[in-house]
């Protein structure tokens, strides 16, 4: 009944529940404006029907879920959407997904860089050291080799010192 409605603030009014998707039947609202409640769930796609929707703040709620993407939704800022930790995907500037889901990936390529360099590098550090390690134990060798290195320096010292 409100079609000709342009204009909804409704911000710092305590409001809970999730936002109405009904919303959308307001076909000609230019301004909407959630702010500061206690929203919570997602917000509803529904809503991108909003072809006017020139502004456009939920900020500081409990919205939770991927932000809608589409139409009017892409040219809102990172600030319509702040203090609300459990929304995700454009336009937030920091892409933070929950739990258990993750951005869809076009395809398998870069799959092993999830490990991130750190996992390698510890990996290959202590290969190296696990190298080392086991072929001084196993090699056979290694005494006649010590004492060789060991007994040209000490025989360099003692010749130094005589000298």
């Amino acid at each position: 009944m409100l079609k000709a409605l342009q204009f909804l603030n409704l911000s710092y009014n305590f409001l809970s529940g999730p936002i109405p998707s009904s919303l959308a039947n307001l076909s000609n609202l230019q301004a909407l404006d959630l702010s500061r409640n206690k929203l919570s769930g997602e917000i509803p796609q529904e809503l991108v029907q909003l072809t006017f929707l020139e502004f456009f703040n939920v900020s500081h709620n409990q919205l939770t879920g991927p932000i809608p993407q589409g139409r009017q939704f892409g040219t809102f800022e990172n600030n319509s959407f702040e203090g609300n930790l459990g929304l995700y995907g454009n336009p937030l500037s920091k892409k933070c997904y929950p739990e258990g889901l993750s951005p869809k990936k076009d395809d398998g390529e870069d799959s092993w860089l999830q490990f991130g360099w750190k996992a390698i590098m510890l990996g290959y550090g202590s290969g190296v050291v696990n190298g080392l390690v086991l072929g001084y134990l196993f090699n056979p060798m290694k005494h006649k080799l010590f004492v060789k290195y060991l007994g040209r320096k000490m025989q360099n010292r003692r010749r130094g010192r005589m000298n």
